[in-house]
């Protein structure tokens, strides 16, 4: 069994005319958040950078996740913002308390998103060089993902949740090293369609078959259909984020595990549980 790596995932949320929807994004290859899922990915030593931060401190976030470790609590909330901006284009950062970058799609922060992905200057170092710092405000944490023992790739994922910032939104980026593929599709999908069958989900051109759609479980990890059930008995992206700053701070982060379900025909099933 190989360790987990620590990381990070985002759940981007916002009302559409079906209901409350998820941002996602398709990833070629195998990952612990799916084929389909959050954005997300590990936590780096640059994470751990010092940075100005507007809204609640390392320390108030080390208490928030159960860390006793301020430098891995910082790592993680540096990493929800950094993976987010990497993979969708959204900037959870602003000059100034209540203020945030309106549009980060523009060439020097393009060229700040590549420079993050090729492992250039870490985010801190890049908000401190510009005047800026984390709105971690605009952070709301969920849970706690751990992948199940058996999988080859593993994460240990503190999943948070987020909606769009003003004046944003998400962009694609082509893959790096392979213009002719597209790495980071993304679209926004109605929390309903994900739970009640099969659904199409982003990703590259065919990639579904002639049907165009499947059925969530087959690409999605448990934390994606976890948070849209939540987020589709919330019935709004506001509900759902006010029910978890509601008493936050007084409520353990619960821990998302696969657990036996029983066998059937000699064949262990799994579902996702909570401690």
């Amino acid at each position: 069994m190989r360790p987990a790596r620590r990381a990070a995932a985002v759940a981007v949320v916002r009302d559409g005319p079906q209901g409350p929807e998820l941002l996602l994004r398709h990833r070629p290859g195998q990952t612990p958040l799916g084929v389909v899922g959050l954005p997300g990915g590990s936590l780096t030593d640059q994470d751990a950078e010092a940075c100005t931060w507007y809204g609640p401190s390392p320390r108030a976030w080390a208490r928030r996740l159960g860390m006793a470790d301020l430098r891995s609590a910082r790592q993680h909330v540096v990493a929800a913002v950094r993976e987010l901006f990497e993979e969708t284009g959204l900037l959870l950062v602003g000059e100034r308390e209540g203020d945030v970058v309106m549009d980060p799609a523009t060439p020097l922060w393009e060229e700040a998103r590549t420079s993050l992905e090729s492992e250039g200057f870490g985010l801190p170092a890049q908000l401190q060089r510009r005047g800026l710092g984390l709105r971690t405000d605009l952070l709301r944490p969920v849970g706690r993902w751990i992948s199940p023992d058996f999988r080859h790739r593993r994460f240990d994922a503190v999943v948070f949740a987020a909606a769009v910032p003003a004046g944003q939104q998400a962009t694609v980026r082509p893959a790096r090293g392979r213009r002719e593929e597209v790495a980071g599709l993304h679209a926004w999908v109605p929390a309903a369609s994900l739970i009640e069958g099969p659904v199409a989900l982003p990703g590259p051109p065919g990639w579904l078959g002639e049907s165009g759609v499947v059925e969530a479980c087959e690409v999605t990890a448990p934390p994606t259909l976890m948070l849209a059930h939540r987020l589709a008995e919330a019935g709004s992206a506001v509900a759902f984020l006010l029910g978890l700053a509601d008493g936050a701070a007084d409520r353990p982060l619960p821990r998302w595990r696969m657990a036996p379900a029983g066998e059937d025909a000699g064949r262990l099933w799994m579902r996702p549980t909570t401690d």
